[in-house]
C-alpha cells in the first residue's frame, strides 16, 4: 500500500565544517547544481557564518557546522542528487563527520477518538496510577495522553554507528484533532576519520542508505496508520 499523507517533507542534514559564504543561488547555478532561469528574487540571507534561501520547494540552511537541504515535494531523491553533487564534485574536501536522513509526515485518522486510542496503545495511561487516570476523562478539552514519543534503534553499518529515531506526536498542522505527526530520523556517524578526510565516506553512505531509509519510513508510517484504523474499528464495537 502506498502511504499518502496530507503533508510530508524530507531533508538531509550534514554535520562537519562548512563555509556558508560559498552557498548562494548564483554559485549553485554556475556549477549546474540548480537551474535559475532569471535573477534570483527569493528570500536570501548569505553571511560569513550563515546562509539561508529557497529555490522552488527546496530550502537551504548552512552554518559553520551544519548543512541542511529540505524539500516538501517528491521526488525526494532530488535532494540526494543535489547534496552528492555538491560534496562529491565541488566540495569533496569538506570534512563531514555525520549525516542524517529525515522524513516527516502529517496524516489524518478517521476521528479524534481513533487518535486518542492510538495514543493509549503506544503510551498506556494505566502504569501512571492516578496521574494516568486523570488523563482519561469524557470532556475532550481535558483529555490527556501521549504528547511526544520517540523510539530509538541502534546498529552498526559499515563500521559506523547508525541510529534510527521514530517520533510520534499529535499533529500541529491538522487542526480538527484527528491528525498524527511522525518523523523518522536516520543518523549516521562516520567513525574512521583520518588526517585529510573529506566527504567521500559520508557521501557514499548517504547514497547507499537514502532509499532504504525512506522505504522503511513509509513502512513504519503505514503500520501506525493501520493501527489507528484498527483502534477506530474497535471503538465502534465497544
Amino acid at each position: 500500500m502506498i502511504f499518502q499523507p496530507e503533508i510530508s517533507a524530507c531533508s538531509i542534514v550534514l554535520i562537519g565544517q562548512f563555509n556558508p559564504a560559498i552557498f548562494h543561488p548564483a554559485w549553485l547555478h554556475s556549477n549546474s547544481i540548480e537551474q535559475i532561469n532569471s535573477e534570483f528574487t527569493g528570500d536570501l540571507i548569505t553571511l560569513r557564518d550563515f546562509a539561508r534561501f529557497s529555490i522552488e520547494t527546496r530550502s537551504y540552511l548552512v552554518q559553520t557546522d551544519r548543512f541542511q537541504l529540505a524539500t516538501s515535494t517528491a521526488p525526494w531523491v532530488k535532494i540526494l542528487d543535489i547534496t552528492t553533487k555538491i560534496f562529491r564534485e565541488h566540495l569533496n574536501h569538506t570534512p563531514i563527520t555525520a549525516f542524517g536522513i529525515n522524513k516527516e509526515v502529517h496524516f489524518r485518522l478517521s476521528s479524534w477518538t481513533a487518535r486518542v486510542r492510538l495514543g493509549r496503545t503506544l503510551a498506556p495511561v494505566e502504569p501512571w496510577g492516578k496521574f494516568g487516570q486523570d488523563m482519561d476523562v469524557e470532556q475532550r478539552n481535558l483529555t490527556g495522553g501521549l504528547q511526544s514519543l520517540t523510539m530509538k534503534r541502534k546498529s552498526i553499518v559499515r563500521g559506523n554507528n547508525f541510529e534510527t529515531n521514530v517520533t510520534i506526536e499529535p499533529s500541529s498542522k491538522i487542526s480538527d484533532g484527528t491528525g498524527v505527526y511522525m518523523r523518522v530520523n536516520a543518523h549516521h556517524s562516520i567513525e574512521d576519520l583520518s588526517d585529510g578526510y573529506g566527504s567521500e565516506e559520508a557521501m557514499s553512505l548517504l547514497a547507499e542508505q537514502f532509499e532504504p531509509t525512506l522505504g522503511e519510513a513509509e513502512t513504519i508510517f503505514n503500520i501506525i496508520k493501520e493501527e489507528g484504523k484498527k483502534q477506530w474499528k474497535t471503538s465502534l464495537q465497544v
